[in-house]
């Protein structure tokens, strides 16, 4: 019980220890997802550089300070195995929000997201007893399903300019498909007006 205490209290002992921020009006951000997967579905996956931009607001909830934002961002994988290459490319449409907590002159975020599917292309080629075989085409509608996840990332403000650079680790916490979680790392460059 002490440790679900302290889980709990430090948190808000952090939030409530600094200094009242000045949150950041409306925001554009865009930048690029090293996206990639893990599940049981899925063995040798490597990244896919994916485009991902949106916009963003400071809000206070309940007196803590938050960053929110809606915005296009890319997931998929690249995996090769025996005679066999797959790529998958999907866009999502995701809400996100997250606390921010300041370090010196960089900015520590930890926040949660939640998708929706928008569409995205999927390549598949073969080799198998000499036959080659190749397909590329449009994600139906339903082939992947909502996507949630945690995230983590750290930014920094570029002077009084409103201009930030940041990464940010998106981990997957929901299966879109059968035995697949997205991930991947976040660099972006943003402005707030």
């Amino acid at each position: 019980m002490k440790k679900v205490l302290l889980v709990i209290a430090l948190p808000m002992c952090l939030v409530m220890g600094q200094d009242q921020p000045e949150l950041p009006g409306w925001g554009v951000y865009g930048g690029i997802v090293m996206a990639s997967a893990s599940g049981d579905s899925i063995d040798g996956v490597e990244a896919v550089n994916l485009p991902a931009f949106g916009v963003s607001r400071g809000v206070m909830l309940g007196g803590l300070p938050m960053s929110v934002g809606v915005g296009i961002h890319g997931r998929g994988y690249h995996m090769e195995s025996e005679g066999m290459h797959v790529e998958l490319k999907a866009n999502y449409l995701d809400l996100w929000a997250q606390v921010p907590y300041p370090v010196g002159p960089l900015f520590l975020g930890v926040g949660g997201h939640v998708g929706a599917f928008i569409g995205g292309t999927q390549k598949i080629e073969a080799n198998f007893m000499g036959y080659e075989f190749s397909e590329e085409g449009d994600l139906e509608s339903d082939a992947l399903g909502l996507d949630f996840g945690a995230n983590l990332g750290v930014y920094y403000p570029i002077g009084d300019t409103g201009a930030q650079v940041g990464a940010f680790y998106i981990l997957g916490l929901a299966e879109p498909a059968e035995g697949v979680k997205f991930n991947g790392l976040f660099l972006n460059a943003g402005y707030s007006f």
